[in-house]
């Protein structure tokens, strides 16, 4: 049976599992699904059509399922689906989602959403993510899995961060960030690889060796004694083919297909905004001289091509 403090409000319709618990002064909508085993601390309020799966965990003043924060929304029915064992921390603000951007909201499996973060309408949050204190991600963004969003950093809309990247605190992502890279600064540059994710997901050392290779070719890095040197590959001109030649040469790589898939848009990248550029050795960004990167470096973007 669920347990459901008298100060609480649930509305008639509302599901409510086994074991549920519902503390004092929350707040549960008539649309809203508490699978079983799911604590609702006191004062959190869960709205919208909005599912959250077993075993989850909402800390005291989070919303989940809030009314979308957009200009085009008109009332319509939004949903929010959390996934099970997530951990949502104090006021946190979690949106869902609208009729013109697909009109749900997913955050997968064992997130951890922790104090002050906002995630923001239509948003696509893979497993394992994590999202410190005061992050906050704008409309449509998309997390992939495993991927660590640190305090204080800003998301832009509809950019995909890939699965196993870290961006770092008190950033602004505002381009497409490749999976297992590391992005630092306001506009963030792509700084290397996140390899304590990849070592995390126990790739093989013969894995990490050929994805820090391969990253070094795709984006056009000059060899270094300190580094992997890149791949012998073809000089391609744009990013898109180098990486078309890696697909070609190491398909037998899982998580070097992810980076490659990601940059040509065949995985894990939905919105095709520009991707955020890596910076070279002697600090300027690596591939400047691509048609279009240095206008939109200037404008604040370390990117890409054009943006969309």
């Amino acid at each position: 049976e669920a347990r459901v403090h008298p100060s609480a409000v649930v509305a008639a319709g509302a599901t409510l599992g086994r074991g549920v618990v519902v503390g004092p002064f929350c707040v549960v909508g008539p649309l809203v699904t508490l699978e079983p085993g799911v604590t609702l601390h006191s004062h959190v309020v869960v709205g919208g059509s909005t599912i959250i799966g077993s075993g989850s965990i909402v800390a005291p003043f989070a919303t989940v399922g809030a009314t979308p924060q957009d200009l085009k929304y008109r009332g319509e029915t939004s949903r929010l689906t959390l996934g099970r064992r997530c951990r949502v921390f104090e006021y946190a603000h979690l949106c869902g989602g609208t009729a013109t951007g697909g009109g749900i909201t997913s955050i997968g499996d064992d997130c951890m959403i922790m104090s002050h973060v906002h995630v923001g309408h239509d948003c696509t949050l893979g497993d394992r993510v994590v999202l410190a204190s005061n992050s906050a991600l704008a409309g449509h963004v998309q997390v992939g899995d495993e991927a660590r969003i640190s305090g204080y950093a800003c998301v832009h809309q509809r950019v995909s961060v890939g699965a196993g990247a870290f961006i770092g605190a008190a950033s602004v992502l505002v381009a497409d960030l490749i999976p297992y890279g590391l992005a630092i600064g306001n506009r963030a540059v792509l700084e290397t690889l996140n390899m304590h994710a990849v070592r995390r997901m126990r790739a093989p050392p013969a894995e990490q060796r050929m994805l820090l290779r391969a990253f070094r070719y795709v984006f056009k890095l000059p060899a270094s004694d300190r580094y992997y040197a890149p791949l012998l590959l073809p000089h391609s001109e744009r990013l898109e083919e180098r990486a078309r030649h890696v697909e070609v040469e190491l398909p037998h790589l899982p998580r070097v297909m992810q980076m490659v898939n990601f940059i040509t848009g065949s995985a894990g990248r939905t919105m095709r905004r520009p991707l955020c550029q890596a910076r070279s050795l002697n600090g300027t960004l690596a591939d400047a001289r691509h048609e279009g990167a240095s206008s939109l470096t200037r404008r604040g973007f370390a990117c890409e091509g054009q943006s969309s």
